[in-house]
C-alpha cells in the first residue's frame, strides 16, 4: 500500500480516476478513499520525519511550510467527510470528497519536497519509538513556549490547548502503540502550523507602539532583576555564582544580554523576539527566587524589599485583546 500510495502521489489525480473507470459507484468510492487514506498515510510520514529533525525544521519552517499543514488539515476533514458519506451510501460525495483530499495530498507532498530541495535538507526515517517520543517532547516545549506568548483570551489559545492535548495522548499511547501515537502528533502538528500562522499574521499588525509597550514593560523587569541582584549581594548570595549556571558570565553580562534583546525587540515584525524576552523574564524570574529563597532558609534571613513585588504591569496579554502577551500568571 506503501508503494502505491507514492506513485499514486506523484501522478494526476484525474489518471486515477480513469485507472477506475468501469467499476462500480460503491467499488470506485471505496477504492478512492482507500487510495486517498493510503496518501494521507504517506504525506503525514513525510511531515514527522521533518518534526524529528530539529534542524531541518529550524530551516524550513516558513510561512509556505506552515501553509501545507493547513491544507493538510483540510485533506485530512475531505477524508473524514468521504468516509461520512460512504457510510451514508453517497458514493458520489464520497467519490468527490476523496478525490478533493488526493488533490491536497498530492500538491503537499511535492511541495514540501520542493522546500525541503530548496534548503538543501536531507531528511532520514523515523523507526525508533524513542525518537518518536523526543519528537512529541519537543512539541510539548513548544506548546509551552507558546503557553507564555499567547493569551488565554486570544481565539487561537483553544487550539494550543487542544494541540497541547494530543501530545499528552500521543505520550499516553508510547511504547506500545505507535501509530495512535503518530496519530495524535499528526493532529497537534496540524494545529501547532495553524497557530504559527496566526503568530506571524498578528506579529505583522501589531503597531510600533503595542512592541513598545512589551519592551517596556521588560524594562521593568530588568530594573527588579537588577534590585534583586543588589539585595542578594547584602545578604551574601553569590550572584555571579549563580548567573554562571544559567549560562550567563556574570550580573554584567546578564544585563547587557537581556537589554540587546530588548532592543531588538523593539520595532520587531517577529513575535519569537518578543517571545525570547518572556521566556527569560519567566525563567530568571522563578530560578533567582528559588535560588534567593534557598539561600534566605539555609542562613535564617527574611526576604528583602528589593525583590518584593511585581512591577505596575504584567507581562501577559491584555484581558479581552486577543494579543499575546509575554507570558500568563506571573
Amino acid at each position: 500500500a506503501t508503494v502505491a500510495a507514492l506513485m499514486l502521489l506523484l501522478i494526476s489525480v484525474g489518471s486515477v480516476s480513469a485507472i477506475l473507470t468501469g467499476q462500480s459507484p460503491e467499488n470506485r468510492a471505496n477504492r478512492i478513499v482507500e487510495i486517498a487514506e493510503n496518501a494521507e498515510e504517506k504525506v503525514n510520514d513525510l511531515i514527522e520525519l521533518v518534526y524529528a529533525d530539529s534542524n531541518a525544521l529550524e530551516l524550513i519552517e516558513t510561512v509556505e511550510f506552515l501553509g501545507n499543514l493547513t491544507l493538510y488539515g483540510e485533506g485530512l476533514e475531505n477524508v473524514s467527510n468521504a468516509n461520512a458519506a460512504l457510510d451514508s451510501f453517497d458514493y458520489e460525495g464520497a467519490i468527490a470528497n476523496a478525490t478533493e483530499a488526493l488533490s491536497i495530498f498530492r500538491g503537499v507532498y511535492r511541495s514540501i519536497h520542493i522546500i525541503l530541495n530548496d534548503y538543501d535538507v536531507k531528511i532520514g526515517p523515523l523507526v525508533d519509538v524513542d525518537e518518536l517520543e523526543e519528537v512529541i517532547l519537543r512539541s510539548l516545549d513548544r506548546v509551552e513556549d507558546l503557553e507564555e506568548l499567547i493569551s488565554p483570551d486570544a481565539p487561537i489559545y483553544e487550539k494550543l490547548m487542544d494541540a497541547k492535548g494530543n501530545l499528552t495522548e500521543a505520550l499516553e499511547f508510547l511504547p506500545n502503540n505507535v501509530e495512535d501515537a503518530k496519530s495524535s502528533l499528526r493532529q497537534a502538528n496540524i494545529l501547532l502550523g495553524e497557530i504559527s500562522q496566526y503568530l506571524k499574521q498578528v506579529a505583522q499588525e501589531l503597531v510600533p507602539s503595542r512592541i513598545r509597550d512589551y519592551c517596556e514593560v521588560a524594562g521593568q523587569y530588568r530594573e527588579r532583576f537588577r534590585e534583586q541582584f543588589r539585595g542578594g549581594w547584602d545578604e551574601g548570595f553569590d550572584v555571579n555564582g549563580f548567573l554562571q549556571t544559567q549560562g550567563y558570565q556574570s550580573e554584567d553580562d546578564f544585563m547587557g544580554r537581556f537589554q540587546e534583546m530588548i532592543e531588538n525587540a523593539k520595532g520587531t515584525e517577529n513575535i519569537e523576539d518578543l517571545e525570547e524576552i518572556g521566556r527569560t523574564i519567566r525563567e530568571m524570574d522563578q530560578n533567582l527566587n528559588e535560588e534567593l529563597g534557598r539561600h534566605r532558609a539555609r542562613h535564617g534571613q527574611e526576604a528583602t524589599g528589593s525583590g518584593s513585588g511585581q512591577p505596575g504591569a504584567g507581562y501577559g496579554g491584555s484581558s479581552g485583546s486577543g494579543q499575546p502577551g509575554f507570558g500568563g500568571g506571573q
